[in-house]
């Protein structure tokens, strides 16, 4: 059983459960966080600017937010300005932060660490149901997570919560990671913090960076389905050791598929081979294995020419000295 645990003391804001019924999975998170200002300031606060200043949200997001409540007939918006209430909304606000500020450890996220593990400490659940009803954003987070997985376990749970705290990745990039383990078909616990931390030590936080490496993850795995018949490979995707060699061939050197054939050929399917010769070609501009192969022409050594003439040492006297202490051997 979970239970809220407060002093009323204070006072305290009631929420029409009306309002929560209706729009608790629907309504954007930060439309929630807006709503409670309004509630927490009855006789009316000034405008969105106001509103943004005491939230810590954009005025963009709150006007789209307001305009979220409007359209239901939650609130009403009109232009008049009283800067008494103002200046009482922004006081109240000053007012309700201070206890927030205490848990400040508890509920704020942590700054991002992209060069370190996740902890090993893990939440518990009571921290995981504690966390969910106060950051709108993780109960969006779990609900496409659960969309996306299915039911899943403890360990899932307190990994998708850490990534949040930990990383600091908005939702997006979380529900974008878990699609993307679905996709490949690995959505273990471990195989999920492996790509968390491979995204976060790279810096890959945002939904831009994300489209990348997921367009660069695509590009490797045609390169790998186009080369894997000739270079001998098996399975549905490359082991970790061919992923890197083809990730650093078709999108660090930007090499065609036909051109990192054509070098497997030529090292006969050494890998590590074929990547100095691509390296090489790659800083030569070539692209095609026909400009490999004209490059490979002009750089061949002309005919060896002998560094001796056999026909004067024959006739050296380092010969004719040879042959006298030869003689002189066999004569003693």
């Amino acid at each position: 059983m979970i239970k809220l645990k407060c002093n009323y003391l204070n006072g305290a804001v009631a929420v029409p459960t009306d309002i929560i019924d209706k729009h608790l999975k629907l309504a954007p998170a930060a439309s929630f966080k807006v709503l409670l200002f309004i509630l927490r300031n009855p006789d009316g606060v000034s405008d969105s600017e106001q509103i943004a200043a005491c939230t810590g949200l954009s005025a963009a997001d709150v006007n789209d937010c307001l305009s979220y409540w409007e359209s239901y007939g939650v609130i009403s918006i009109d232009n008049a300005i009283d800067e008494a209430l103002a200046k009482r909304a922004s006081g109240n606000a000053k007012t309700i932060s201070s206890p927030t500020e205490e848990k400040e450890e508890i509920i704020t996220r942590a700054p991002k660490a992209p060069v370190r593990s996740l902890p090993l400490k893990k939440p518990t659940q009571r921290d995981i149901a504690l966390r969910i009803t106060q950051t709108p954003e993780l109960t969006l987070i779990y609900n496409e997570a659960q969309s996306i997985l299915g039911t899943f376990g403890y360990d899932t749970q307190a990994l998708i919560l850490m990534i949040y705290d930990y990383y600091g990745f908005p939702p997006e990039v979380i529900i974008t990671l878990l699609q993307h383990q679905k996709c490949e078909g690995k959505t273990s616990s471990a195989a999920i913090k492996s790509r968390a931390e491979d995204w976060a030590k790279r810096g890959i936080d945002s939904m831009e960076a994300v489209e990348e490496e997921l367009l660069a993850l695509e590009k490797v795995h045609a390169c790998f389905l186009s080369i894997k018949e000739m270079a001998g490979l098996e399975g549905g995707n490359p082991a970790p050791r061919i992923h890197k060699f083809l990730r650093e061939w078709s999108v660090d050197f930007n090499c065609s598929d036909e051109l990192i054939g054509y070098a497997l050929s030529e090292t006969n399917k050494v890998f590590s081979d074929a990547g100095k010769l691509l390296k090489k070609w790659a800083r030569s501009g070539i692209t095609t294995p026909e400009q490999a192969m004209e490059k490979e022409k002009k750089t061949l050594p002309k005919d060896v020419k002998k560094s001796y003439d056999t026909e004067k040492v024959g006739k050296s006297s380092v010969l004719d000295w040879a042959r006298r202490f030869a003689n002189e051997e066999e004569n003693k």
